[in-house]
């Protein structure tokens, strides 16, 4: 059953040549979709990977075996890259108070 969370709510409007926008609706029909789905559907991911990209950091694997060791034993000394960021981090956040 459908609750008042589950509908739509929101819109969002765009302004597009005309040849596009019978490119999509043709394209939705194809999928079987309205154009609303098929549009949600095309933009959704995208917009979540473009998100997530911030949260991930790419190690190589010597990094990321360091990595590995200094969150098993803290006593680790990190190496000299991730000493600096760490102060860099610091000072950025002593001075944003």
């Amino acid at each position: 059953m459908e609750t008042m969370h589950d509908k739509r709510q929101a819109r969002i409007e765009i302004r597009l040549r005309l040849d596009d926008k019978r490119l999509i609706e043709a394209a939705a029909a194809a999928e079987g979709l309205s154009l609303s789905d098929f549009v949600l559907m095309a933009v959704k991911h995208p917009a979540q990977d473009v998100l997530a990209r911030p949260q991930r950091i790419p190690l190589s694997p010597e990094v990321s075996r360091q990595f590995t060791q200094m969150l098993r034993d803290p006593t680790t000394t990190p190496p000299l890259g991730l000493r600096n960021a760490m102060r860099r981090h610091e000072a950025w956040i002593e001075s944003a108070d």
